[in-house]
C-alpha cells in the first residue's frame, strides 16, 4: 500500500462524514420538507476528506472491474454523465420559468391547492442543488482514482411550459433510479457502493416527488426496475445536442 493510498480507518471516517454532513442537511431542511411530497434529505455534501478521500482504490483488487473491462471509473463517468444531465436541466428550468410560472401550471393548477403548488419551486430547487453537488462529488472522486471525469455537454430537453418541464423532471428522475440500480452491481469497491446507493436514494426521493405533480403514484411499484447502462444512454443521448 502506497502512502497516498488511504486506510481503512481513513475510510471509514470519509463514510461518516457523508452521514453526518447527509443528517445535518436533512435537519436543516426539515420544516420545509414535511409533508408526503417531500424530497427528503440524504445529499452527499462531504467535507474535506469525504467523499473524496474514501475513493481511492486500494491494492487488492478492488476497483478492477469485470470481465467486460468496466472499471470502477467506468461506471462512476457514466453516473456524472446523468447528473451532468439533471444539474443542467434543473438550472436551465429555474431560469426559463418564474416561481409563479411553475405555481399556475396548468399540470398542477387542477390537481392542488394554492399551499402545495407555492411549494413546488422550492422543491425543484432543492433537487438541482443536489445534482449539483452529486456532479461536484463524483468529479472529486473520479480524479481521485486518477480517471478523466466527463465533461457537461449541450442539452435540449424539449420542453416550451413549465406542465412539460415537470414531465421531463418525473421522466429523467426515473431514469436515473432505473440507472443506479442498474450500476450498481457492477461497483467493485465497497466505499464506492455505499456513495453510490446514497445518491440513489435521493433521486429516488426525486423521482417521487416528480411523479406526485404530474399526477403519477410516487412509488408505483414494490420493486424498481433497473436499466443499463445501453438503454440508460440512449436515453441521454437524446437530451444531449453536442459534447
Amino acid at each position: 500500500m502506497t502512502d497516498d493510498t488511504p486506510t481503512t480507518e481513513t475510510r471509514s471516517d470519509g463514510i461518516d462524514s457523508i452521514t453526518k454532513t447527509a443528517r445535518s442537511h436533512l435537519t436543516s431542511r426539515r420544516g420545509f420538507l414535511a409533508g408526503a411530497a417531500a424530497i427528503g434529505g440524504g445529499s452527499l455534501v462531504a467535507s474535506a476528506g469525504g467523499l473524496s478521500g474514501v475513493a481511492a482504490a486500494d491494492d487488492d483488487g478492488n476497483g478492477d472491474g469485470g470481465d467486460d473491462g468496466t472499471d470502477d471509473v467506468d461506471i462512476l463517468n457514466y453516473a456524472l454523465t446523468l447528473e451532468h444531465l439533471e444539474a443542467a436541466f434543473y438550472e436551465m428550468g429555474l431560469s426559463d420559468f418564474s416561481d409563479d410560472e411553475f405555481v399556475s401550471a396548468d399540470l398542477v393548477c387542477g390537481r392542488f391547492g394554492e399551499e402545495t403548488r407555492r411549494q413546488l419551486p422550492e422543491y425543484l430547487r432543492i433537487a438541482g442543488e443536489h445534482e449539483a453537488v452529486h456532479v461536484e462529488q463524483l468529479t472529486a472522486v473520479i480524479t481521485d482514482l486518477g480517471g478523466e471525469p466527463v465533461a457537461a455537454a449541450e442539452y435540449d430537453f424539449g420542453y416550451e411550459t413549465p406542465s412539460e418541464f415537470l414531465e421531463v423532471a418525473s421522466a429523467l428522475e426515473n431514469t436515473g433510479v432505473a440507472a443506479y440500480a442498474g450500476a450498481a452491481p457492477m461497483i467493485e469497491d465497497d466505499e464506492i457502493l455505499a456513495a453510490a446507493l446514497s445518491i440513489h436514494s435521493v433521486e429516488a426521493r426525486h423521482a417521487g416527488t416528480a411523479n406526485f405533480f404530474i399526477g403519477e403514484l410516487p412509488f408505483p411499484d414494490a420493486f424498481d426496475e433497473p436499466k443499463g447502462m445501453d438503454e440508460v444512454q440512449e436515453i441521454a443521448g437524446g437530451f444531449i445536442v453536442s459534447e
